[in-house]
């Protein structure tokens, strides 16, 4: 799901980049009121996100639950960028800085709109693997998705001994988004969405994944989710909470040797 999803961001912002409105302003922000532009803070935003990113897909391979954590986590990042890739259909605004680059607009039709896919999709939105070109991503932050799952993920599936490691990623995260806003990449409201959307699918998830252990998933009311059911499907071989025990481990292609020695 996490790659169908990334797929309809990518085709929504290559069909919504020929709707954003150019010549005009940037909409009024509390934050660009307050502080100027730092057009290299993004930099710093990439460096943490990618970091995150590396580090909670290492704790999703090592955990001896891999493939449940995996499911869970990559189910919530699909369901988060779908969610995105609504949200910027929707709606378009003009960019926040006008030192923003749009690359001039097509034709609209539909070999164009894949051909910019095409371009961009392996970049991942990253503008440290490739310049921005494409215009109206705007609504909800991808980059504030991605570094709160990351963050979630690490906290929720580490064991207790790298608790303070958890703090340490709540501080990186919040200066990636005070970079992302310095860069003006991005509206305050968009960091703001960003954190809501990531967090309530995170938490709603496996919120519903304990009550489906305990056998009252009916009784919740979040259980009135359009995508419940992903989460039966996706919890019927998992453990129940008391037995799913944060423990990681080398996988096990990996040599005896390694695993017994950094098996945490």
């Amino acid at each position: 799901m996490s790659g169908l999803a990334w797929f309809l961001n990518e085709l929504a912002l290559a069909w919504i980049h020929d709707k954003v409105p150019r010549g005009f302003d940037p909409l009024p922000d509390l934050w660009f009121q307050w502080f100027p532009e730092i057009r290299g803070a993004i930099q710093i935003t990439e460096y943490i996100m990618i970091f995150m990113t590396i580090n909670a897909l290492a704790v999703v391979i090592c955990h001896q639950h891999r493939w449940i954590v995996a499911r869970r986590v990559f189910f919530c990042v699909g369901l988060a960028y779908t969610f995105r890739a609504i949200c910027i259909s929707l709606l378009q605004v003009p960019v926040p800085s006008v030192n923003t680059y749009c690359a001039p607009k097509g034709d609209g039709t539909f070999s164009s709109v894949m051909e910019r896919v095409r371009r961009t999709f392996w970049s991942a939105g990253i503008e440290q693997l490739r310049p921005r070109e494409l215009c109206g991503d705007l609504i909800v932050s991808g980059h504030t998705l991605t570094l709160f799952i990351t963050m979630m993920t690490f906290r929720h599936y580490t064991p207790k001994r790298l608790t303070y490691l958890g703090y340490f990623y709540n501080a990186l995260a919040f200066v990636a988004l005070i970079c992302i806003l310095l860069a003006r990449k991005h509206y305050s409201i968009d960091i703001f969405l960003g954190y809501f959307v990531s967090t309530r699918i995170f938490w709603s998830y496996h919120a519903l994944a304990n009550s489906y252990h305990q056998g009252d998933i009916d009784s919740n009311p979040l259980s009135q989710s359009w995508w419940t059911f992903a989460v039966r499907y996706f919890e019927s071989d998992a453990p129940p909470p008391n037995l799913f025990l944060n423990v990681l481990e080398w996988p096990s292609s990996c040599p005896s040797k390694f695993r017994r020695r950094f098996s945490m």
